[in-house]
């Protein structure tokens, strides 16, 4: 089992000036390489600090990228820090010089000073140049652990990583082995009832059952690591019908699949038109499923439904003010059934279009499969 581990390094991280991409990134192609990310640090721009982070971590870890502080500055600390971490001290190299002469040159400006402090590298590392940029890269082999050093602008990172890093690694430390991933997307039950249902699956160690609770909805996500897709395969499948059989109601597509899309093609498929009533504090909704009317539509219209045949859907919202608390009721009627719901909501205001959809959606999907 290789274990990698991601250092993010600068304080402006700490401060929350700036959000953390990069380890969202590294975290996911790292995985898909095949490697378990036990541990995402953050840490600001302290030389000593940063290198007991880095002397820990190859105590532990096969595989340790940084991201940040390779910039020119004084409190661009990554490059002393490393070294320290190894015990040797930084080396000037000038052919990074020139290639940073050369990439301040392509952008038709001249290179200050400072900017020589990026031609150091500690003295056991390799460059990696950065033609995206002016911080060059460098990694380090020791003791059978790979560490990687990148700039933390989002956009140079990822380049060097796609470009340079990934063919390294997989040079240094091939896995063979893959990590498939497979989500089930799931409305209409919380994270905690999806808990006490499936709580056993979740306490496997390949594969792995996984939740991740959004505003009204929950994902489950099931990853398996393997040798071969089909092998990985092989092992999700049955997990996977396992949670179909506790959850199937409460699932309404897969991976890439959206409760939009899946919304569209259930009501193209029962031949239904909605009507709906919005209030107008609901804008974003009232935008969302003026879209979806329309797609349908459309849909519609190329399948030649009979007219007669028609479902009317009338769907109507209303919110009520309760204390520092909004009711959000959801009625549906198509002529034969009728259904309501209420649904509380007192969150965070930023999450609350996102409650509102799913919820919304939520009930629609409930009543269309009903």
């Amino acid at each position: 089992m290789a274990i990698a581990e991601i250092i993010t390094i600068g304080t402006e991280l700490l401060l929350g000036e700036i959000p953390d991409t990069n380890s969202q990134y590294l975290a996911k192609a790292l995985n898909d390489e095949g490697f378990d990310v036990f541990r995402v640090s953050t840490v600001g721009d302290n030389v000593t600090r940063i290198s007991q982070v880095i002397r820990e971590a190859l105590q532990r870890s096969d595989l340790i990228i940084t991201t940040g502080g390779l910039g020119p500055t004084i409190d661009d600390p990554t490059r002393d820090a490393v070294a320290l971490a190894f015990d040797v001290s930084t080396v000037y190299h000038e052919e990074l010089w020139e290639q940073i002469e050369a990439r301040f040159r392509g952008f038709n400006r001249l290179p200050t000073e400072n900017n020589q402090r990026q031609a150091y590298i500690p003295a056991n590392a390799t460059a990696i140049e950065n033609e995206v940029g002016t911080a060059p890269a460098f990694y380090i082999t020791h003791q059978g652990t790979f560490l990687c050093s990148l700039p933390g602008v989002p956009s140079e990172m990822r380049f060097l990583f796609a470009k340079h890093v990934k063919p390294l690694i997989r040079e240094y430390l091939p896995t063979n082995a893959i990590l498939l991933t497979t989500i089930i997307h799931t409305i209409g039950i919380g994270e905690s009832h999806i808990d006490q249902l499936i709580g056993n699956l979740e306490q496997l160690q390949n594969p792995t059952v996984g939740l991740a609770a959004h505003m009204g909805s929950v994902d489950i996500r099931i990853s398996a690591k393997a040798h071969d897709t089909k092998s990985a395969q092989e092992m999700i499948q049955p997990v996977l019908k396992s949670i179909q059989a506790l959850l199937g109601k409460y699932i309404y597509g897969y991976d890439q699949q959206t409760l939009s899309t899946v919304l569209r093609d259930l009501l193209v498929d029962q031949n239904c038109i909605m009507v709906f009533r919005i209030p107008p504090e609901l804008s974003k909704l009232d935008n969302t499923l003026a879209q979806l009317q329309l797609e349908v539509a459309e849909n519609l219209d190329k399948n030649q439904y009979n007219n007669t045949n028609r479902r009317y859907i009338k769907m109507d919202i209303t919110l009520h003010p309760i204390d520092k608390k909004t009711r959000l009721t959801v009625s549906l009627n198509d002529g034969s059934t009728n259904s309501a719901e209420d649904f509380t909501f007192s969150n965070d205001i930023s999450a609350f279009d996102e409650w509102v959809f799913n919820r919304t959606m939520g009930s629609l999907y409930q009543f269309l499969k009903q």
